[in-house]
Parts: C-alpha cells; structure tokens; sequence
C-alpha cells in the first residue's frame, strides 16, 4: 500500500508526532546545553569570586597595616620634641590599639635623633652603640621593649635606606613568629634619617585561611610573591619551608609566575596530596605582594552541573513523551485548530524569549480550544504586572526616592517579593533618615546626637562607621574645651605669681640701704659713707681714707657704662637718676645694687654726688627665676597643645582608613588639616622669643608646603606664589586666620583645577593704608595703618560658581571662613574675574 494512499487523520499522526519529536529533541539539546554551559560559568565565577573576596580581605589588612607604619613615619618626620622616652610611649600606644601588629619600631642613623647617642649607650631601647633603635613588642605575650638587631645588615633598614621609599619586606621567622614587615623611610630636610616601621605576624593568616572550604572538600591556602606557602591546612610543616616552584609542576610554576607578576587566574592540575583532579584559583593580595589560592575538586565544583544536566534529560525525555501523546491525541480529532494554536503559541514563545510580554495568544478558535489560549493569556498577564511593579519601584530606589512601594495586589511569591522590596526601602529609608540627622548636627558642632537606627551586614559598616566618627570628633571636642580650663588655669597662676613678685619687690625696696657722698672726680672718691657699708665687709674708714675709692669696688665690666651714664646726666643738668650695676664685697663677692643718684650743683657750678646703694642681688635673682619659669612654663603649655593636636591630626588620618565612603574619609581629612593649623600656630609660638607673637609669614609657607604635600594630585601641576610681608600675630589672630587659609587654599586644591590642565594658587598678605573701622562705621575709632592687615588667597582655576552664595552655604568649610572672619572683625569679598580670589581684611590684634 502506497503511503499516498493512507487516510489524512494517519498522515496528520504520522507528521504531528515525528515532527514534534524532532522539534522536542533539538530544543532539549540546546537548553541542556545552554543551561549546563551556563552553570558550569557560575560555579567558576563563584569561586573565582570567593578567591577575590578572601584576597580583598587580606589586601584591606595589609594595607592598615602599611597606614599605620607610613603614619608612624610621618609623625616622626614632624616630631620636634627630641624625646626618647615619649616616642617609645607613642610606639607602645600604636601596638596597643592595633591588636594585628606585634611590634612597632624607628630606628634613627647614629646621632640623627638628638646628637645624644653617647648618653644612653646600653639603656633600655639602646645597644651598646647608643642609637635610638627601640623594639616595642608583645612577642612572649606582654609589651616589651628591646633594641633593634642586624640593622646594619638586614633588608627591613637597609632597603628603605637605599630606596628611600616604602618596603614590604619578604616574610621570614623570628624568635618562632613567621612574620612580614612594613617599613617607611623618615627624612628630615630632605636628608634620610632613619625608619618607622610595624612587624605583621602571618600565624593569623594560616588560622583564617586553613578554615576556608569549598564545597565538600576544597581548601585554600596562602603564598607569598615569590611562592613560599604562608600557609596550609594540613602540611603545616610546608609553611615557609616550601615553594610552589617546588611541586615539579610546569602548570603550578605558571601559576607562580602569574602571582609574581601580580596576576590571578585559575588552572587544572592533580593535587599532590589527594591525587585528585582539581581547579586552582589563585587571587593576589596586591598591598602584601600576597597571593590567596583557592583549591576545588573539579568533580565537586561540577557536580551540580552534572545533576542539572541530567534532570534537564529526564524531564526533556517525559516531555517529549508527553507532547508526543498530546499531539497524537490532537491530531486524531482535529488538524486546522492545532495548526492555528501551534503557529500561535510559536509566536508569542519567540517574543517572550526576547522579552515582549505583552502579545496575547489569539482566542478566536473553536470553543472545545478556545480555553488554551485565555489560559495562556491570563498567566502572561498574571506575571507581567508584577514584574513591570519591581522594575517601577527598583527605578523609583535608584533614583533616590525611598519612600515609594509596590501597590498591585498580588499573590503568592509575587507578593513575597513585593514585601521584600517594600521591607528593603523602609530599612534603608530609616538607615539614611537617622545618618542624615546625626551628620547635620556635626555640621553644628554637635557630637552628642547618637546613631539610632544600626542596620545590618554592609548597612551596619556604614551606621558603626558613622557612630565612631561621632564619638572620636566629641572626644576631641572634649579635649579642646579640657586644653582651654588649662590655659585658664595657667593664666590664674600667672597672675598669682606677678602679685608674689610685686610683694617681693616691696619686701626688697625697703631693706636697708647704704648712703655714699662722692666727689665729681675719677674713681669718685668718697667724702661720706654709711656705717651699714660693713654689709659689703668694708670700713667706713677704707673710702674716707681714700685707700678704696668708690670705682674700685665697681664691677670691671659695669665700670665704662657707669661713667658714661653719670657723664651724660650731668651735662645735660639731671638732678637725679636711677641705675642698677654690679659691685664686688671685699672678699670678691659680686653683688647686684640698685642706685639713685642726687647730683647737686653749687653756685660756683661745682658738682658733687649724693648715691643711695640698695642691695638688690636677691632680687635680681628672684626676677631672672621668675622670668625662666614664665618662659618655660609657657613653652611646656605650647609644647603639650601641639603634641596633642598631632596625635589628634594622627588619630583622624588612622580612623579614616577604617571607611571606605568617599564623604566620611574626606571629612576626616579636613578635619585633620583643620587641626593641623592650629598645632602649627602653638608650634610657631613655642619657637618663638617672645611666646606671644606668630612670624606668620613663615607660618603661611610652613601650612602651604603641609597642604600641598597632603592633597597630592596626580596628572595636575599646580604651583605655589607667595608674597608675604613679615607680620607678626598673636594666638586670638593666627588660630582662626589659619583655619581660614587652610579651608581657602583646600578648597583650590580640590575644585579649582582641571585634570591635567594644573594652574597657580597665590597668597598675599600685606599691611593696608590707615583707615576708620570698617565693622563699626564710627568716624571716631580709627587704627594706625600699621594694625590694618590684607590677605588675598586667588587662584586661576575653573572659577566660583555664579549662581552659589558663598556666604549660605551647605560647605561646612566655607561658613567655618565667614564665621571666622566675623570673629577676627574681619571683611571678605569675592573676586570672580581670574578664577576665584578671596580678599579678607582686618586689624591686627
């Protein structure tokens, strides 16, 4: 029987079912294939992206670490005090408030630190050599200190030395601590001077690292840049012992090639303790020349490919089954509708695979078929509207809008997912509320306002994150308010001691005195003399005898002073003056006298001498005591203001490294530049002579050099002019012109210039014309032009913007400058036609 002559219902059967079968067969091929070629993708990525957060991990480590010894560095750079015992408590205070570290060093070139080498040879912290090369420690399990050893050789002083740049050193064992260190050159003048540095034990490494798994029996391990196993989580007797060089594997020696140039990857090779085939992912931990590596069984990290693949099989095949029965079924009963619903259901499965949800299936077909495509319809509809909701509300959050939610009622996990969305918004909603309020009140020099909404996993970094800030800033608030009670405290005691010195002055102008009555001749011989002269173990006798004349017991080196002074008054017709000189007893004492001269002139213009010698050495000594201590009591208050502003400015720069927000680290910065002007300001007044007066012409480079090198750009050339007068401030004036110039010339260096393009930042500061008071327009209050300052800070950048008010701001640092201008009793103005340009005047106070 020919096949043109079987019936049509037995051709329909025949094409419906080989065809769908084929059809079946094909599409199940490529999904498996797409599908199992898609997860196999995953379980790769997955772990390439385990590998990559365990080296982050220890790459943020590694670079605390390095903060903390280029910080330690930096302070010692600056450090002016010369005093061992201080620096070793900052050492001691650095390893105690970072648990990771086990020691923390400087070691200074031979008489770099304070030319006194001599004086503490063997002492604690010294060798015999005496260098300043102290070891702070907690390697037997409490603080010790010890002097460095093999400097002279060893690569973690020698290196930086030679290099005069940062050195991580390789790891190596000490006293039977595998360990790396971090090591920062000082230079003072340019000139190396010595090291800081901190030492990193790795036995924490090889515990972190030996728990890490992966799926059932991966494991991972860490090695150095050059390949020696760090650690291992069962060959401990591998660590620093062995290479990866040394497995005799050309695919492994690859591997460490890669990690020494500072490339991950990942590779098949047989583990040579389990003899298995495995995936080796190796990440570097790029800031300790550190690589992590990851070890995964190839079996085990497919082995949910394999089992997708294999259910995707069985369920293609009952399917197959299925289709092939249904269109058997379908085909004996009716051929047109089938093909209607088929090219149908074609059409809107193409578009659903390209995304276009909103076809609907034709439902114009007999009524025993029409069910299939409302059917069809309705479960189209059913999934667009939530999914068109999310993306709404996702949009919505992306662009800020935290209070928006989902509003379509749906049902089962479509709802789930709306409730999670909404719950995901409401929790960030609050987090950033709460965030907002406390940020605001910082910017009121409020640091009472605490964090009350703490969030949870990446949330809670940032809500803790932002709680330390507070309560770093309110301890340094604190402290400030504590250093002005001192200064109040110290100026009481001042006062104290000028009523003392008056009383003591009272006590020694009415102490007895001696008279003498010379004549106006060479020497000055005495014609009368008190009996009292025996306080200076004369006789009366030895001056009217003239065996001792009056300019004999007078100091050699006063003598010539004394004539010209007497000589003076008498020609010029003085009846009396005063004079202090000094005396010699008769058995060679030196005393100090204080003389009032009476110079009396006869009718015939004779000239005679009248003196009253009042002894004043206990005076003199009092005085010349009391003015030491004043000074050194007021260098010590300086001196301990701005160390304590240094370790707070070093305080600041360590708890930024703790956040990642570009916002939080960089308001940590200005504070910490903020800071450093005012520790300038008490570092100028302690080197000054009077220790009331700031040179602040030497201040503004001293805080321009300090700002410049702190905002270092990279690819913008930006140069320095300066054009400052010498002018000399007191503290009311140099604190808060400082802080002005510090926000100025910050502001310049962040905003100002174009990437690659550079410019030129200009400071004046000059002395102005005489004129009336500019804040109080009263004609009657007028300074002498010598008090009028000017200080201009210009630079020729991309200029202010027009619109924006500098004086109602939102920038915290530009209502600190009109802020102080207004507490200075200052003016500004703004100058926009070259770039932008400050002009602040004020008087000089």
């Amino acid at each position: 029987m020919r096949f043109k002559n079987f019936p049509l219902k037995s051709k329909l059967v025949i094409y419906i079912v080989v065809g769908v079968f084929l059809i079946l067969t094909v599409s199940t091929a490529v999904i498996i294939s797409t599908v199992t070629s898609q997860e196999k993708k995953l379980a790769y990525q997955k772990s390439i992206e385990m590998a990559s957060s365990y080296a982050n991990q220890f790459d943020a480590d590694m670079k605390g670490s390095r903060a903390v010894a280029k910080t330690l560095a930096l302070t010692m750079e600056n450090y002016k005090a010369s005093n061992r015992s201080e620096v070793i408590g900052i050492l001691d205070n650095i390893l105690r408030k970072n648990p990771n570290l086990i020691g923390t060093y400087v070691a200074y070139e031979p008489n770099a630190f304070d030319g006194k080498d001599g004086e503490y040879v063997n002492t604690s912290g010294h060798d015999a050599t005496g260098r300043f090369v102290p070891y702070c420690n907690n390697i037997k399990g409490r603080i010790m200190v010890a002097p460095l050893m093999r400097y002279n050789s060893s690569d973690y002083y020698q290196l930086p030395k030679a290099r005069g740049e940062d050195v991580l050193t390789e790891p190596y064992f000490y006293e039977g601590i595998f360990m790396v260190s971090h090591v920062s050159p000082i230079f003072r003048d340019g000139k190396f001077v010595g090291i800081g540095g901190v030492d990193v034990p790795l036995e924490y490494v090889d515990e972190v690292v030996s728990k890490v798994r992966a799926f059932d029996t991966g494991y991972a391990f860490m090695v150095s840049n050059t390949g020696v196993l760090l650690s291992h989580p069962t060959r401990k007797d591998w660590i620093g012992k062995k290479t990866l060089y040394d497995f005799n594997s050309k695919e492994i020696a690859n591997a460490a090639n890669d990690i020494k140039k500072g490339i991950g990857g990942y590779l098949e090779v047989r583990d040579s303790t389990t003899g298995k085939t495995v995936v080796m992912f190796y990440e570097p931990v790029r800031t300790g020349n550190l690589a992590f590596v990851l070890v995964i069984p190839k079996e085990e990290m497919l082995a949910g490919v394999f089992d997708l693949r294999n259910r995707l099989l069985i369920i293609s095949a009952i399917s197959i089954l299925f289709m092939a029965a249904l269109a058997y079924m379908i085909a004996r009963s009716i051929t047109r509708p089938i093909d209607e619903i088929v090219a149908d259901f074609k059409s809107i499965a193409q578009d659903a695979v390209k995304g276009k949800l909103d076809v609907r299936a034709d439902t114009d077909v007999e009524i025993d078929f029409r069910e299939i495509p409302t059917g069809l319809n309705e479960i189209l509809k059913a999934v667009i509207v939530p999914v068109r909701e999310t993306i709404r509300v996702t949009n919505a959050l992306a662009e800020g809008e935290l209070k928006e939610r989902v509003n379509v009622d749906v049902q089962g996990e479509f709802r789930e997912l709306g409730n999670t969305l909404d719950k995901f918004s409401e929790t960030l909603n609050r987090i950033i509320d709460d965030s907002n309020s406390v940020l605001t009140a910082f910017q009121h020099n409020n640091f009472k306002r605490q964090i009350l909404v703490h969030g949870q996993g990446d949330f809670k970094l940032l809500t803790d994150g932002i709680e330390e800030t507070r309560q770093a800033l309110d301890k340094v608030t604190t402290q400030r308010i504590e250093a002005e009670k001192a200064l109040l405290d110290y100026a009481k005691e001042l006062e104290h001691s000028n009523q003392l010195k008056e009383e003591m002055e009272r006590v020694i102008h009415t102490s007895p005195v001696i008279v003498f009555l010379w004549k106006y001749e060479s020497m000055w011989p005495a014609e009368f003399v008190s009996e009292n002269i025996t306080r200076l173990g004369y006789d009366v006798e030895d001056f009217t005898s003239n065996r001792i004349l009056y300019g004999d017991i007078v100091h050699p080196e006063d003598l010539e002073k004394m004539v010209t002074e007497l000589n003076m008054h008498v020609e010029t017709g003085c009846a009396d003056y005063t004079s202090e000189y000094r005396i010699l007893t008769k058995s060679g004492e030196v005393r100090w006298v204080d003389e009032r001269t009476v110079i009396q002139r006869s009718a015939t213009g004779e000239v005679h001498l009248q003196g009253i010698i009042l002894d004043i050495t206990e005076h003199k000594k009092a005085e010349d005591a009391l003015l030491q201590m004043e000074e050194i009591r007021k260098k010590e208050i300086h001196h301990r203001i701005k160390n304590n502003l240094q370790v707070i400015s070093t305080l600041l720069y360590l708890e930024s490294g703790n956040f990642t927000d570009e916002g939080v680290i960089e308001a940590f910065r200005n504070s910490q530049h903020r800071v450093k002007s005012m520790a300038l300001v008490h570092e100028k007044l302690y080197q000054s002579e009077d220790m009331v007066s700031v040179d602040f012409a030497d201040y503004i480079k001293n805080l321009a050099d300090y700002l410049f090198q702190s905002y270092s750009l990279d690819n913008v050339k930006v140069s320095l002019k300066l054009d400052v007068e010498k002018v000399f401030l007191g503290m009311d004036t140099a604190v808060p012109l400082g802080i002005i110039i510090n926000e100025l010339v910050s502001n310049s260096l962040k905003h100002a210039f174009a990437r690659e393009k550079g410019g030129e930042i200009y400071i004046e500061l000059r002395r102005a014309g005489s004129e009336y008071n500019e804040r109080t327009g009263l004609s009657g209050i007028a300074r002498n032009k010598e008090d009028k300052l000017t200080l201009i800070v210009r630079d020729n950048g991309r200029g202010f913007p027009e619109k924006l008010d500098f004086r109602n701001t939102i920038s915290l640092g530009l209502q600190l400058v009109t802020t102080l201008v207004d507490q200075i009793e200052g003016n500004i103005e703004l100058d926009s036609s070259r770039g932008t340009g400050f002009k602040i005047s004020f008087f000089r106070r």
